[in-house]
């Protein structure tokens, strides 16, 4: 029984090692429409390495493309609709697991927003990386006429993407994130946050009561997981809490 369930701690902590140790893969492209693609690319000529790969949720990435807002003619709008955001999110999710540290993703997504007769459509073009648990967000472009200029020469377009050294002229905001240069986000990725204590009134005494149940060795295992992959405590305190339980074996 002993080892058994020694067996079992030691398969839940080869899905603790980081992922840097895990094999390259070939694919570097996912296609989701001719306008609308997303590809592992080397990363600009003197980059830093980023922290690739990366293990981020498609639900922390939905929530993050989705929070971005981009300024237009007509007013501050999202860059990417509720439905591109959660489209994209999966194979994004995807391309930053088998990216290399020297590596971006480069992205393509194009959407209608006038009705799903109207030619027009909004294409985005954007370089993605994570950095210590943060996903960079450069635009290049945010354009209504890269389709629509499709349908009436058959030519496909020359994309350009965003750059660490050169500013677009587009403008994101976001709640909660950093503002590098105005087409340059830096996101947080974390599925929640604390919730904030009461600042004012005193607090009431607790009322007692039953202590929790403990949390066997494998659970607790789990649960240190999930924290890291939620990015809710930092590769340090990752490596140093997964020490204390390998200790415990």
């Amino acid at each position: 029984m002993q080892f058994l369930r020694t067996a079992l701690v030691l398969t839940l902590l080869a899905g603790l090692t980081p992922l840097q140790a895990a094999p390259p893969t070939s694919r570097r492209q996912w296609d989701l429409s001719p306008f609308s693609w997303l590809r592992r690319s080397p990363a600009e000529p003197g980059a830093p390495p980023n922290s690739h790969p990366v293990q981020v949720s498609a639900k922390a990435l939905e929530q993050a493309l989705g929070s971005v807002m981009v300024a237009s003619p007509e007013g501050d709008e999202h860059l990417f609709d509720p439905n591109e955001a959660a489209e994209l999110s999966r194979p994004l999710s995807e391309a930053l697991a088998v990216a290399r540290p020297g590596e971006d993703v480069e992205l393509v997504s194009t959407t209608k927003r006038l009705g799903a007769i109207s030619p027009y459509a909004l294409t985005v073009t954007a370089r993605l990386f994570v950095v210590e648990g943060r996903l960079n967000l450069l635009v290049h472009d945010a354009r209504w006429d890269v389709a629509f200029a499709y349908t009436l020469t058959l030519q496909m377009p020359e994309y350009k993407f965003g750059s660490r050294t050169k500013t677009s002229p587009v403008v994101l905001k976001a709640d909660g994130a950093e503002r590098r240069r105005p087409d340059w986000l830096v996101l947080p990725l974390a599925l929640s946050a604390p919730t904030p204590a009461a600042a004012t009134a005193p607090a009431a005494a607790p009322a007692p009561v039953a202590p929790a149940p403990s949390l066997n060795l494998e659970q607790r295992f789990l649960r240190l997981k999930q924290l890291r992959e939620q990015n809710l405590i930092t590769e340090e305190e990752f490596a140093k809490r997964k020490q204390e339980l390998l200790k415990e074996i």
